[in-house]
C-alpha cells in the first residue's frame, strides 16, 4: 500500500511530485537566504554592540591609565602637591582649592572604572577577562595609595622644580611600577583578547554572506527552472498555455532573488566598511594615542626618579617603536635622525612608506586611499612631538635639569604637556572620532537595510508557495 503512494504513474501525483520539488526548493532557497541574512546581522552587532564597543572599552581603559599617571607626573614635577592633597578643614569642607590635575585625575578615574565595567558587562560569560578586569580595579587602588604617598612626601619637602626627594621618589617609582608593569599590560592585554574575537566574528559571518549570497543565486534559478518544468508540464498535459498564478509565483521569485543577493551584497560592503574603514582604525589610532599618553609619561620619569633613568629611557624608545617602527633605529638618538628623514619622504610627492608601526599601516592605507594628507599632518606633530623630547633629554644631559623639567611642560600653564604633545594627541583623537562615524553610519545603514526582512522573507516565502498551490490545484481538482 505504501508504495502505490510514490508511483508516479498518475498524472495528479506527477503534479504533485513536480510541486513538492518546486516548495523544496523555495523552502531551501529561503532558509539559505534567512540563514545569510542573520549572519549580516550578527556582524553589525559584533562590531557596532557587541565586541566592538567592548574592545573600544577596553583601549580607554588604558587611555584613562595613561591619563591618570601623566597627571600625577606632572604635577609631582612642578611640586604642585599642596593644591593635589587639600587637606579637610575642622567643618568638613576643603581647606583649598584643589587643582585641576587633580579633579582632571579623578575624572579619568572615573572613566576608567567605568570602561572597566562596561568591558566586565560585555565579557560576562568570559571568566578570564572579568578577572583581568577585576585585578585593573584592584589595582587601580594601590596605584592610588602609592600616588598619595608620593604627594604627601613632596609635598613635605620644598623640592625644585623637576627635583623629586628620595622618599618621594621610592613611592613614586612603586607607583610607576604598578601602572607599567601591571594595570596597563593587563589593559592592554584585554584590547589584544577583544580585537580577536572581533576578527572572528567578522571573518567567519562575512564569508558566509559571500558565499550565501552565491547559492541564493544558484536556488532562486532552480526554484525558476523547477517553476518552468512545472509550468511546460502542466501545459503539455492539460492544454494550457500558461498559468498566471505560476508567472506570478516566478516573477515573485525572480524579484525576492535578485534583492536578496544585492542585500547580501550591500551588507558585506557595509559590514567590511564597518570593519576595514571604521572600527580598525578606530583600534589603531586609539591605541597609538593611548601610546603616546604613556610615552609622555615616560620621557620625564628620568628626572623624578634618575636611579632608574636607563630602563624609562629604553621603555620610551620601545613604546616609540611601537607607534612609528624604524627598523634600523638601536637608540633615541639614531631613531631622532631616522624619524626625521622618514616623516621627509613621506610629506613629497610619491609618499614612500618607509616605516612600520601603528603610523606605518596608517600611512598604507591612506597612501592606497589616495588621502595622505590627514596622516602628513599626524606624522609632522609626531616628529615635532619627538624633537622636543630630544631637547628636554639634551638639557638633562647637560644638567639643566630645571630646563629640562620646564621644556617637557607648557610655558603658560606647567600643570599641562608641552603643546607640541597636546597638538598630537588632539589629532589624533581626531581621526578617532572620525573613524567612529564610520563604524556608526555603516551599522546603522546595514541594520536599516536588513530591518524589513525578518517579516519580509517568511511572507514572501508564502505568498510564492500560495502562488505555486494556486497554479496546480484547479488542474488537480479536475481529477475528483
Amino acid at each position: 500500500m505504501s508504495g502505490r503512494l510514490f508511483r508516479l504513474r498518475t498524472v495528479p501525483r506527477r503534479v504533485q511530485a513536480l510541486t513538492a520539488v518546486v516548495l523544496l526548493a523555495v523552502i531551501v532557497l529561503f532558509t539559505v537566504t534567512g540563514v545569510a541574512l542573520w549572519d549580516a546581522r550578527a556582524a553589525l552587532r559584533a562590531i557596532g554592540h557587541d565586541e566592538g564597543p567592548m574592545v573600544v572599552a577596553t583601549n580607554d581603559v588604558y587611555l584613562a591609565l595613561s591619563d591618570m599617571d601623566a597627571q600625577v607626573t606632572n604635577v609631582l614635577l612642578t611640586g604642585a602637591e599642596e593644591e593635589w592633597l587639600c587637606d579637610v578643614d575642622m567643618d568638613g569642607g576643603p581647606s583649598c582649592a584643589r587643582s585641576l590635575p587633580r579633579y582632571f585625575y579623578d575624572i579619568r578615574r572615573e572613566d576608567a572604572q567605568r570602561a572597566a565595567l562596561q568591558a566586565a558587562r560585555l565579557a560576562e560569560d568570559d571568566p578570564v577577562r572579568l578577572r583581568t578586569v577585576q585585578s585593573v580595579l584592584d589595582g587601580l587602588h594601590l596605584y592610588d595609595q602609592r600616588v598619595q604617598a608620593a604627594m604627601e612626601r613632596g609635598r613635605g619637602a620644598d623640592h625644585a622644580f623637576g627635583r623629586l626627594p628620595e622618599d618621594a621618589a621610592v613611592e613614586y617609582r612603586a607607583a610607576t611600577k604598578i601602572m607599567t608593569e601591571d594595570l596597563l599590560p593587563k589593559a592592554n592585554n584585554l584590547t589584544l583578547a577583544g580585537a580577536s574575537d572581533v576578527e572572528a566574528s567578522y571573518g567567519d559571518p562575512l564569508s558566509r554572506m559571500r558565499s550565501g549570497r552565491i547559492w541564493v543565486l544558484v536556488l532562486g534559478l532552480t526554484v525558476l527552472v523547477a517553476l518552468a518544468g512545472l509550468q511546460v508540464y502542466l501545459a503539455r498535459r492539460f492544454k494550457r498555455v500558461v498559468s498566471l498564478f505560476l508567472v506570478a509565483a516566478a516573477l515573485s521569485t525572480t524579484a525576492l532573488t535578485v534583492a536578496a543577493a544585492s542585500l547580501l551584497a550591500t551588507e558585506a560592503d557595509y559590514v567590511q566598511m564597518a570593519k576595514e574603514d571604521g572600527f580598525d582604525p578606530v583600534l589603531r589610532l586609539s591605541r597609538t594615542r593611548a601610546t603616546g599618553k604613556s610615552l609622555n609619561a615616560d620621557r620625564i620619569r628620568g628626572l623624578l626618579d634618575p636611579a632608574d633613568a636607563d630602563r624609562y629611557d629604553q621603555t620610551y624608545f620601545e613604546k616609540s617603536q611601537t607607534m612609528l617602527y624604524i627598523p634600523e633605529a638601536r637608540d633615541l638618538e639614531s631613531y631622532y635622525r631616522m624619524l626625521e628623514t622618514r616623516v621627509t619622504r613621506y610629506g613629497g610627492d610619491s609618499h614612500p612608506v618607509s616605516f612600520g608601526g601603528y603610523y606605518g599601516v596608517e600611512a598604507t592605507e591612506a597612501a592606497d586611499r589616495g588621502q595622505q594628507a590627514p596622516v602628513d599632518t599626524l606624522l609632522t606633530r609626531y616628529r615635532a612631538y619627538q624633537q622636543n623630547d630630544r631637547r628636554v633629554r639634551e638639557l638633562a644631559r647637560a644638567r639643566r635639569l630645571e630646563d629640562a623639567a620646564k621644556a617637557h611642560v607648557d610655558p603658560r600653564w606647567p600643570f599641562l604637556s608641552h603643546p607640541g604633545f597636546r597638538q598630537h594627541d588632539a589629532g589624533l583623537d581626531a581621526r578617532v572620532v572620525r573613524h567612529q562615524l564610520v563604524v556608526d553610519r555603516m551599522v546603522r545603514d546595514g541594520e536599516g537595510a536588513l530591518a524589513p526582512w525578518p517579516w519580509l522573507l517568511p511572507a514572501s516565502a508564502l505568498v510564492i508557495a500560495a502562488l505555486v498551490v494556486g497554479g496546480v490545484w484547479p488542474r488537480l481538482a479536475e481529477y475528483r
